[in-house]
């Protein structure tokens, strides 16, 4: 292997919307530039296979809608990789994603394996019933200990890793997923249209942006509008993202009374409505740079990227101290504790205990304080790119690099 430019083949199930892919797109664009580096997905659902050049490669492998079907392609997808891997004469395997792991891990060729672990799986209520049980009590432990190299974008997912499986230890390291700091300042720049702009200034806007997924708890975000439209503060949300809950989030809207727009409705924008969901953004900048304040709700994360992002357009945070990551960026050096029972003004931004029916209360408290609280505002709006650009992209891109080079050549 040492005799030969080595090849490194990243993989993930898909190119769409999301964290990973976009961490995914970093690596390969950076690692093209000091390696021979090509690609692979699952399938092209979510993308244009035309975005990407002709060193990604498709297993034209579709997801399954029943037990048997999973089975099926799952297998065919370890066949064709194993078969991928040998054309290329693979050096390193780098995967992305749980389903891309496990399919790297069981079509090895020989070469070297690293596991990028985009989030908690301890803590992931998507990891449940009896699937749940044999994906955290068999596959993980068993698969996971054949990897090379598992490398966490938080230190909490190291932790708890160790702490679930001993025998992983000495494999592990935490590389934080970086942001462009420099080229969201760009972004930002650009023009978002009259109607946004207008509500920005007339109104205090809170702005979140997130997949419309379980983890990122959307709907404990509208019980949080519903239940703080009793104070009658003049503020606006935008909720920036698509996903396959915006149908239930709308219907729960209905049934709250929250006047919304929704983008995918085709409706006529209105300035008195209460929630706007702008659907899918490709640049979220200019619309997180004129709000006012953050709010992430999430049940549960990695590193989230975009908390980062809105740190690096200036705006206070309030975030949910879920397992993992918001607590490793609001508050550096702190990643183990136990979720917070109330309010905790970090460094960076507040964290906050998860949106649930015992805490909404406390939740509409602390942020009408937090909106109308004009020194806490000017405070972490001063500070937040600070910490955004701590954690920046090329930190993080070089990190990766000296991580391929120690298993290259261990």
């Amino acid at each position: 292997m040492h005799n030969k430019p080595p090849v490194i083949l990243l993989i993930i199930p898909n190119l769409g919307p999301g964290g990973a892919q976009n961490v995914f797109r970093q690596q390969y664009e950076y690692l093209s530039q000091h390696y021979t580096v090509k690609g692979c997905v699952f399938n092209w659902n979510g993308t244009d296979p035309t975005q990407w050049s002709n060193t990604i490669t498709s297993l034209n492998v579709p997801g399954g809608a029943n037990t048997l079907q999973k089975i099926r392609f799952f297998l065919q997808r370890i066949v064709r990789l194993r078969a991928l891997k040998k054309q290329l004469h693979v050096s390193i395997s780098i995967s992305h994603l749980e389903g891309a792991d496990y399919v790297n891990v069981l079509s090895c060729t020989g070469e070297k394996k690293i596991l990028w672990i985009h989030g908690t799986k301890k803590f992931d209520a998507a990891i449940r019933g009896w699937v749940g049980y044999v994906r955290r009590s068999w596959l993980m432990p068993w698969l996971y200990k054949r990897a090379t190299r598992i490398v966490t974008v938080s230190k909490a997912i190291a932790q708890e890793l160790k702490e679930s499986y001993p025998s992983l230890k000495n494999k592990l390291q935490t590389i934080y997923n970086g942001i462009d700091y420099l080229h969201i300042q760009q972004l930002k720049m650009i023009d978002v249209g009259q109607d946004y702009q207008a509500l920005c200034k007339n109104h205090v806007v809170i702005v979140t942006h997130c997949r419309l997924a379980l983890q990122k708890n959307v709907a404990g975000l509208i019980d949080l509008i519903a239940a703080s439209m009793k104070k009658k503060l003049n503020v606006k949300w935008v909720i920036i993202g698509d996903g396959d809950l915006r149908d239930g989030l709308t219907q729960q809207c209905d049934q709250l009374n929250i006047d919304y727009y929704a983008a995918w409705k085709h409706e006529t924008w209105n300035e008195n409505q209460t929630l706007y969901f702008l659907g899918y953004q490709s640049n979220p900048f200019p619309f997180l740079s004129q709000a006012k304040f953050y709010v992430m709700p999430s049940d549960w994360e990695g590193f989230p990227l975009a908390l980062c992002e809105a740190l690096a357009c200036a705006l206070p945070v309030m975030a949910t101290d879920c397992y993992t990551g918001p607590r490793e960026i609001l508050a550096p050096g702190e990643y183990v504790l136990p979720l917070v029972k109330e309010s905790e003004r970090a460094q960076y931004g507040i964290l906050m205990p998860l949106i649930t029916d015992q805490s909404l209360a406390m939740w509409v408290e602390e942020f009408s304080t937090f909106v109308t609280d004009i020194n806490t505002h000017r405070h972490y709006a001063g500070i937040a790119t600070q910490r955004a650009q701590q954690l920046s992209l090329e930190k993080s891109l070089e990190e990766v690099r000296e991580a391929i080079h120690s298993v290259l050549y261990e």
